[in-house]
């Protein structure tokens, strides 16, 4: 076969490496993938160009004239199609969810949860009306379906106990999770728990009144001035702030990458609505929250967080990762265990007590997870909205079942159903994909379909 024959054959070999590529490591869909493609070859493209060149030149220059043109491509081309490979093994995900054979998919059984002294108790999920074939079905989905991969936990605890706890990728009862926004009904609480110790007044007060390293913005900007706690608790602050659109110059990644006192930025913003008005969704408005509680209580958040919420839960592995620039005081990001998450659902069920303790007053857990807006999320359907916490519906046949999230980026959904005493904790790495959407799919293809039967059933 001729070198030209050759290239070829390995031209279009490259090719369909590259075509290949792009479902294995980018699990991209729509016009993202014609994207991707489009870089991949662009890739290789220039891979070959450039070393055919380089090939060129060292053989004219050191050794002697070429006198194959095909002979430098085709060893261009074999070496691409080398990196491409290489570059395929080196993003390829060889994680999986469970250990099982390569011929088979993974078959579910399942078993209690672990007992500890925690201050959980532990269910069997026949006796809440769980079918255990309904549980085989969700977690081999987990395990083998690539549209459900990455999940790291599912806990779902119901009448205070327990009932069904899984975990994957080698995580365990003990691994922390990355919330992400899902702190954000962390900081409800927390104020909830300020105006309850007298640090806050009310939610009506000025957020001026907590901040007055930033009296000068207040004082030459007055509508500002009118912006409230619970313009903030409820996204509704005015300023052009929003995280969900990449212009808005007060979208969270701008001001993070800024490198300045973002709360001091997000103020110095243009009103552009009357507070109160209008959802706009500012994950620096939340962090301003926090500085609040700082200010108010002299007490750095992670102490009394501490102090206040979680010594009172029992919540003792936990790790705050993130803390705001120039305020070592105010961190804003903290990672939990799922069974500890679980916890904050449940002190809401139970009205704010925990074990017989009353943490966080009864009117302030009501107030905090009653409707106050309504989002702009349409992935979600434009779900309704609390004091930071999400309110999502879910309907079987003609009942429906009110409920509030906590949740965040990437797969972290803390749902609270009290009609039907549930809560479920999930936790994932589906960080800008599609899939971190999947509990709450879960939850109202599967779960809740589920439990209403059984209420219906033994009503």
């Amino acid at each position: 076969m001729s070198d030209l024959k050759k290239t070829i054959v390995w031209t279009v070999l490259g090719v369909s490496i590259c075509t290949l590529l792009v479902p294995l490591i980018t699990e991209t869909r729509g016009m993202q993938t014609y994207l991707n493609l489009a870089s991949f070859l662009l890739i290789y493209a220039a891979g070959v160009v450039l070393l055919t060149l380089l090939i060129s030149l060292v053989r004219r220059d050191l050794f002697r004239p070429i006198s194959n043109y095909w002979a430098p491509i085709l060893i261009s081309s074999k070496t691409m199609i080398a990196f491409m490979i290489g570059f395929g093994l080196y993003w390829y995900d060889f994680s999986v969810a469970r250990s099982h054979s390569y011929f088979s998919d993974y078959a579910y059984t399942y078993t209690l949860p672990t007992i500890r002294t925690d201050g959980w108790w532990i269910g069997e999920a026949a006796s809440e009306g769980i079918s255990q074939q309904r549980l085989k079905t969700i977690v081999e989905r987990f395990v083998n379906d690539p549209d459900f991969k990455w999940q790291h936990s599912f806990v779902l605890i119901k009448n205070n106990r327990v009932i069904v706890e899984e975990y994957f990728y080698e995580h365990t009862i003990d691994s922390l999770h990355d919330l992400r926004s899902a702190n954000k009904s962390i900081t409800s609480i927390l104020v909830g728990i300020a105006i309850q110790q007298g640090f806050f007044t009310s939610v009506k007060d000025p957020i001026a009144m907590y901040l007055p390293e930033y009296a000068d913005i207040f004082k030459s900007d007055p509508p500002k001035a009118t912006i409230t706690l619970e313009h903030l608790l409820t996204m509704q602050s005015g300023l052009d702030a929003n995280d969900w659109d990449k212009r808005s110059p007060g979208n969270e990644n701008r001001l993070y990458q800024s490198g300045e006192d973002w709360v001091r930025q997000l103020f110095s913003l243009k009103l552009i609505n009357k507070p109160g008005q209008q959802f706009s969704y500012s994950s620096i408005g939340e962090i301003a929250l926090r500085q609040a509680i700082v200010n108010a209580s002299g007490m750095p958040l992670d102490e009394f967080a501490k102090v206040y919420l979680f010594e009172h839960l029992g919540i003792k592995n936990y790790k705050w990762t993130h803390r705001l620039e120039g305020r070592p005081d105010v961190p804003y990001r903290i990672q939990l265990t799922s069974r500890d998450l679980g916890k904050l659902g449940q002190l809401y069920l139970d009205m704010g007590s925990w074990e017989g303790r009353q943490i966080v007053s009864p009117d302030w857990v009501i107030r905090s997870t009653d409707t106050h807006t309504k989002t702009t999320e349409k992935r979600l359907g434009f779900p309704n909205y609390g004091y930071l916490w999400w309110k999502h519906g879910f309907k079987v046949g003609d009942v429906l079942f009110e409920s509030f999230q906590a949740q965040g980026s990437g797969g972290q959904f803390l749902f609270v159903i009290p009609e039907l005493n549930t809560i479920a904790v999930f936790t994932s790495r589906n960080f800008g994909r599609s899939r971190q959407i999947n509990p709450l799919k879960i939850m109202r293809n599967e779960i809740v379909p589920m439990l209403a039967k059984h209420l219906v059933d033994h009503s």
